[in-house]
């Protein structure tokens, strides 16, 4: 019989002021947990592999490339990108224990491969500027405090020829019901999302020109349906510790796909690179 889904016993409720360094952590917190990693079936953005794939593909990523992969997490992309493409690559996640498991991964899955994860603030890249030829950032530049610093960082370390793909949840915020603007909505890549034209915005703002848009909502309904599905299962195993009220996370997924059904919510890859290189 099953032992049904770890625990998440992360202090979300505790008093944490959820903006600035204290959202940061919690999202790396809240991202590195075994039951997290449960409830997203392996998965930590909408489309998974197959997003990850098409994001590296808009942007041409090829053998030697160097790539940053910012937000990290638990090196899944990075490691595919390493793999699949054979591309250098270093992952930098502001959560240790993010950190720690991608190298054991990495050393793990792919001990040939040119890949390191390091820790850092994706508002402030530990790089020297121009130092990678692409940039991959999924499904976290919703969750930062200040994105447009955290965008000019992504174009500072790009080399003058280089490419970028940005990987996030779109929203209209005047659409959304407020339980999907709170603090654990932030989280859930949903409360402080943008709308398409938002990205773009935060890219030509920080000297990149976008030269792709490709929406994925059905990739958001569909990991929006898997996590419903587990917290149900969760429910009827009489799991009540996961440390989130069951009940209510349920409504909340439920609105969200109501809300990507109505075009409120979705999931986009854009792509872009500095004006000088042209697009590709």
């Amino acid at each position: 019989m099953s032992e049904g889904p770890p625990l998440l016993d992360l202090p979300l409720e505790d008093g944490r002021e959820l903006s600035g360094d204290g959202l940061k952590s919690c999202c790396a917190d809240v991202y590195a947990h075994p039951a997290v990693r449960w409830l997203l079936g392996g998965e930590l953005h909408p489309g998974g592999t197959a997003t990850t794939l098409r994001a590296l593909e808009l942007i041409q990523a090829g053998p030697g490339d160097r790539l940053l992969d910012v937000a990290s997490g638990d090196g899944a992309s990075a490691i595919l990108a390493a793999q699949e493409v054979a591309c250098e690559v270093v992952g930098v996640d502001y959560g240790a224990r993010a950190v720690e498991g991608a190298n054991e991964a990495a050393a793990r899955e792919a001990p040939q491969a040119a890949i390191e994860f390091v820790r850092g603030d994706a508002e402030s890249l530990p790089f020297a500027d121009g130092s990678f030829d692409l940039l991959l950032c999924e499904c976290s530049l919703c969750t930062f405090p200040d994105k447009a610093r955290a965008v000019a960082e992504f174009g500072r370390v790009l080399r003058p020829d280089g490419r970028i793909a940005l990987c996030d949840v779109t929203a209209d915020r005047t659409r959304l019901p407020a339980e999907l603007l709170g603090s654990m909505a932030t989280i859930a890549c949903v409360g402080e999302a943008l709308p398409a034209d938002g990205y773009l915005s935060l890219l030509w703002s920080a000297g990149l020109e976008p030269f792709a848009e490709v929406r994925r909502d059905e990739d958001a309904d569909a990991l929006a349906r898997r996590v419903e599905e587990r917290l149900r299962g969760a429910r009827l195993l009489g799991v009540e510790q996961l440390g989130i009220e069951i009940d209510a996370a349920i409504a909340l997924l439920a609105q969200a796909r109501e809300a990507i059904a109505a075009g409120a919510l979705g999931y986009s890859i854009f792509a872009a690179c500095p004006p000088a290189s042209g697009s590709v």
